[in-house]
C-alpha cells in the first residue's frame, strides 16, 4: 500500500543527498505504528487518553539514540555532551511544538490546554529540572511555536540552525539543510496523521 508516513516524500526530496537509509530507519522507528488495513474506524480517546497519546508521539519522536543518529548523519556537532545536550533541547523544542499544532489542529482546545500543562512532566522525565523547564518553554519551545500558530511551518527549519549553530540557513551546507528540513517535515506530517485517526469524547 502507499506510505502515508512521510518516506516516501522524504526520500524524494533527498534523493541527490545520499544513501539516507539508515536515517530513513531510525526515523521510522520513532514513529506511532499506523492502523491495519481496512481499520476505518477511529478510535475515541477521552481528555486524559488524548494527552497521553500527545506525550507518546512526543517521546517516540524524541527517542535520543534516533534523534542523535539524526544529527550526525546531518553532520551536525554531537560529539561532546554539551553539543548532544544542545541538538536535544532544540530537537525536543521542534517536536513539542510539532505536537501542539497538531492538537491545534486536529483536537479540542481543552486537549491542547492540558497538553501544555503537561510539559513540565513530559520534561521531567527527560531529567530536566524546573528551571530548565522554564527556560525551555520561554525559550527554544516559543521560537517554533511562533511560526507554527502563523502557520508558516517551513521557516522552522531556519529558527533551528539560527539557534543550534548561529547560522542563517543560507550559511548551513545544502544537504544538511535538506536532511534536517526533510526530517522535520515528515515528524510534522506524521504526527497530523496520527492525530487524526482519532475522535475526542470529552467530559
Amino acid at each position: 500500500g502507499q506510505d502515508r508516513s512521510g518516506a516516501g516524500l522524504f526520500r524524494q526530496r533527498l534523493r541527490h543527498g545520499g544513501d539516507l537509509r539508515p536515517c530513513l530507519r531510525a526515523e521510522r522507528r520513532m514513529l506511532l505504528k499506523q492502523p491495519e488495513k481496512g481499520d476505518d474506524m477511529k478510535r475515541t480517546l477521552s481528555l486524559a487518553q488524548a494527552v497521553e497519546a500527545a506525550g507518546i508521539l512526543f517521546e517516540l519522536n524524541t527517542d535520543e539514540k534516533g534523534a542523535l543518529a539524526i544529527a550526525a548523519r546531518a553532520g551536525l556537532p554531537c560529539e561532546s555532551p554539551e553539543e548532544r545536550a544542545a541538538f536535544l533541547w532544540e530537537w525536543r523544542a521542534y517536536v513539542h511544538a510539532a505536537v501542539l499544532y497538531g492538537l491545534m489542529v486536529q483536537a479540542p482546545n481543552v486537549v491542547v490546554v492540558e497538553y501544555l500543562r503537561a510539559t513540565r512532566a513530559i520534561l521531567g522525565r527527560l531529567g530536566y529540572e524546573a528551571e530548565q523547564t522554564e527556560a525551555f518553554v520561554d525559550g527554544a519551545f516559543r521560537a517554533y511555536t511562533d511560526p507554527m500558530v502563523r502557520t508558516q511551518t517551513q521557516e522552522c527549519p531556519a529558527v533551528f540552525f539560527q539557534r543550534l549553530l548561529g547560522k542563517a540557513i543560507a550559511d548551513v551546507p545544502a544537504q544538511t539543510v535538506a536532511l534536517v528540513s526533510g526530517v522535520m517535515a515528515m515528524v510534522m506530517s506524521a504526527t497530523l496523521d496520527k492525530l487524526e485517526q482519532y475522535d475526542y469524547a470529552l467530559e
